[in-house]
């Protein structure tokens, strides 16, 4: 399955590239800028996607809204990542389309789980 990160922290977007590129089932590609993530989304297709909220603009909020409005990809999941820990802000998140929302600092060991279990439908 193909997923896109989308983090402006470089030091996250190595993390999961090394913890996932031993996953034989999941084909990563990353962006570390909010526009960067846009072109992809633009340029490929993806089976679902996971992005930090908080970024420069465009931020994962401005992501998972363009992931939404475009047919090809409306109904992939998406997974949010956010330092904010308070239950309210990530039902928003949920209530704007995205799929799961986990909270940062997440165990990066359990992401590849993370992954299978959205785009399986859990």
């Amino acid at each position: 399955m193909k997923i896109l990160f989308v983090d402006n922290e470089e030091d996250m977007i190595s993390l999961i590239d090394i913890v996932l590129e031993t996953e034989d089932d999941i084909d990563l590609s990353t962006a570390n800028t909010g526009q960067a993530g846009i072109d992809l989304i633009d340029f490929e297709e993806f089976d679902a996607y996971l992005f930090d909220l908080m970024m420069p603009k465009p931020d994962g909020r401005d992501l998972l809204a363009h992931v939404r409005s475009r047919p090809e990809s409306s109904t992939k999941p998406v997974i949010m990542c956010t330092a904010k820990s308070d239950e309210s802000f990530a039902e928003k998140l949920l209530q704007a389309g995205a799929t799961r929302v986990i909270s940062k600092p997440f165990n990066a060991l359990t992401i590849a789980d993370v992954i299978r279990d959205v785009v399986n439908g859990g």
